[in-house]
């Protein structure tokens, strides 16, 4: 294997992390795809993640919330409950996953960090899947076109600049809210593994 060819697989696995991050904040998963965290590529991928030390507090909370919840009958639907309240609610009751609320005065959507996301799509040719009817400064959103990045081999220094600039600008005031509203933990460890998967990516660019 040539270097060239080694640095973008290197590139589609990261980017591929960043999808699945995405996944998981853009709808309330399905019971196969819960079933995937339990003994499937998720399990996988959580097991793989908590090997480094960084990481392994927050893959412990998701594997701790996925034990609790495997007492219910139809588990996917208490998760789907902490979905809707967790993230679908305004701030003042949830944690919504939209930068404007946190970056903006009023906490209101729709403000200048949608308007920045809104060009950066423009600017890459993208647009956000008329299916999936959120701002351009949803997490899920912001997630997606950075694995766009890296699989396009855009400059290690403008994937640094998005990731400071465009998620840990408002990502640790969204863990802080979510910390709060968090009941099960699943979404909550989500998140700290996002933080934390981030920062590491940082100190590698």
């Amino acid at each position: 294997m040539t270097a060239s060819a080694s640095i973008s697989e290197e590139n589609e696995i990261r980017a591929s992390i960043y999808w699945w991050f995405a996944t998981v904040f853009t709808k309330e998963l399905d019971k196969q795809q819960l079933a995937a965290y339990r003994e499937g590529e998720g399990a996988e991928l959580l097991e793989h993640l908590a090997d480094t030390p960084e990481l392994s507090s927050a893959v412990s909370m998701i594997n701790n919330s996925l034990a609790k919840l495997s007492v219910y009958q139809h588990p996917e639907l208490e998760l789907a409950a902490d979905f809707c309240q967790q993230f679908l609610s305004d701030s003042k009751v949830g944690a919504p996953p939209y930068a404007s609320v946190y970056l903006s005065a009023n906490k209101l959507m729709f403000q200048e960090p949608h308007e920045k996301m809104r060009a950066l799509l423009v600017s890459q040719g993208l647009q956000v899947d008329p299916k999936f009817n959120e701002p351009a400064d949803h997490l899920a959103i912001q997630l997606d076109y950075l694995g766009n990045l890296i699989l396009r081999e855009a400059p290690a220094q403008q994937q640094a600049d998005f990731i400071n600039q465009h998620l840990l600008a408002w990502l640790p005031q969204w863990l802080d809210a979510l910390r709060k509203v968090s009941k099960g933990g699943f979404y909550q460890g989500f998140a700290e593994l996002l933080v934390g998967y981030l920062h590491l990516e940082l100190a590698e660019l």
